[in-house]
C-alpha cells in the first residue's frame, strides 16, 4: 500500500505582509471617501470605521497645542500607527507623544517603534469604549509605551497609566492609575495639561 502524499503547510502571513494589506485597506476606504483604521494583532486585521466628532477632534488638538507650547522639541503625531513587529502587533493611536531626536532616527513611515513613544493620548470614543479602557490597555505596555492616558469625554475623566512591567509575566502598567477631572491641571510625563477647556460629550 502507497504512502499517502502529506499536505503541505502553508506558511503563516508575515507582519510585513499584514502591514501592507492595512494600507492597502485604508487607502481603499480612503478612495470611497471613508475614514478607516486598520490594527493589527494575532495575525489578523481589524477594521474600524472613523466618525470623529467635534469634541474629540477639539481635545486632540488641545493637548497638542500644550504640549507644543511648553516643549518646542516635543512631536505629536495625530492619529497615527503605533507598533511592534516583534509581537505582530499595531495600533492606530488618537495621539502619540515623542522627543525630536527619536523621531529624526526613524527610518520607517509605517508606523512608530512603541518604545520609541514618550506618551499615548486616546480619547474615547461612545461607540467604542472597550477600545481604550480594554485593548489598548492591555496592549500598550506590551508595546512598551510608559505612559498611556485615557481622556473620557463620557463622564469627564482622565486616567493617566504608567510604569509598565513584566514581573507578572504579561506586561502591565503596574503603577496606580491617576485619576483626575475635567478642570484640573494633569501630569503627564514630563508636561501638564490644563483640562478645563477639555469639552463633554453632548448626549
Amino acid at each position: 500500500m502507497s504512502a499517502q502524499p502529506v499536505e503541505s503547510i502553508k506558511p503563516t502571513v508575515t507582519y510585513q505582509q499584514l502591514g501592507e494589506y492595512a494600507e492597502e485597506i485604508v487607502a481603499l476606504a480612503e478612495c470611497r471617501g471613508d475614514l478607516v483604521r486598520a490594527d493589527i494583532a494575532n495575525q489578523e486585521i481589524t477594521v474600524h470605521m472613523m466618525s470623529p466628532s467635534n469634541s474629540h477632534g477639539e481635545i486632540v488638538s488641545e493637548v497638542v497645542f500644550q504640549i507644543r507650547s511648553q516643549d518646542r522639541d516635543a512631536v505629536a503625531l495625530a492619529e497615527n500607527r503605533v507598533h511592534r513587529p516583534d509581537l505582530g502587533l499595531c495600533r492606530s493611536a488618537d495621539l502619540l507623544l515623542l522627543t525630536r531626536q527619536v523621531r529624526d532616527r526613524q527610518t520607517e513611515e509605517f508606523a512608530t517603534l512603541g518604545p520609541d513613544v514618550s506618551v499615548a493620548v486616546e480619547v474615547v470614543s461612545p461607540s467604542n469604549p472597550g477600545n481604550d479602557h480594554i485593548t489598548k490597555l492591555r496592549d500598550y505596555p506590551r508595546m512598551g509605551i510608559p505612559v498611556y492616558v485615557i481622556v473620557d469625554p463620557r463622564d469627564g475623566t482622565i486616567t493617566v497609566h504608567s510604569g509598565p512591567d513584566t514581573s507578572a509575566g504579561e506586561p502591565r502598567y503596574a503603577d496606580a492609575p491617576r485619576r483626575y477631572k475635567f478642570g484640573d491641571t494633569v501630569e503627564v510625563d514630563r508636561w501638564t495639561l490644563e483640562t478645563d477647556a477639555f469639552p463633554r460629550y453632548r448626549t
